[in-house]
């Protein structure tokens, strides 16, 4: 994807989440299917999965097994009492980064690490290390760019108390 096509995805996104956080699209609201989106924006069938998928990385909305985007958390979330192992180590990774890039070990704008260097440093899966690059994201430790990784983001742009999760 061209980086002009994917500040497109980043425009849509933003404003599909500002009309979620104001209430427009409230919970249980269907979000625009990809095709609306495409005769919309005039986009790419691409461009919009993918503003799909930064919608739910940013939990703001979830797939129903009907394949339909709808704004909100799923109904069946885990009991807050029980931690599956997985997520917490997935928080754990992802607070050791957090706390390199708050500490500066990490730079501003540096690549926080490949997903290969994240499995090899922490002994993770694939698909553990692709979750924590998404979880530093989310929490706004990180930014990426398709094809050439996730990087540390700016100050101004980390959560406020700092911490990993």
């Amino acid at each position: 994807m061209t980086a002009w096509a994917w500040i497109l995805v980043q425009r849509v996104t933003d404003e599909l989440a500002g009309r979620i956080t104001s209430g427009e699209l409230g919970p249980g609201a269907p979000v625009p299917t990809e095709a609306e989106l495409q005769d919309t924006h005039s986009i790419q069938p691409a461009q919009a999965y993918w503003i799909w998928r930064q919608l739910q990385k940013r939990r703001l909305a979830h797939m129903t097994r009907g394949r339909v985007l709808v704004v909100g958390p799923p109904a069946e979330q885990w009991p807050s009492m029980w931690t599956p192992p997985i997520e917490r180590r997935i928080a754990e990774v992802v607070g050791v980064l957090a706390r390199r890039i708050q500490a500066g070990e990490i730079a501003v704008h540096e690549r926080v690490a490949t997903q290969e260097q994240l499995r090899s440093e922490f002994g993770i899966s694939r698909e553990v290390a692709t979750e924590v690059r998404y979880r530093l994201e989310d929490l706004g430790w990180a930014y990426s760019i398709p094809h050439y990784g996730i990087f540390a983001a700016p100050t101004d742009e980390w959560p406020a108390q700092g911490g990993g999760e």
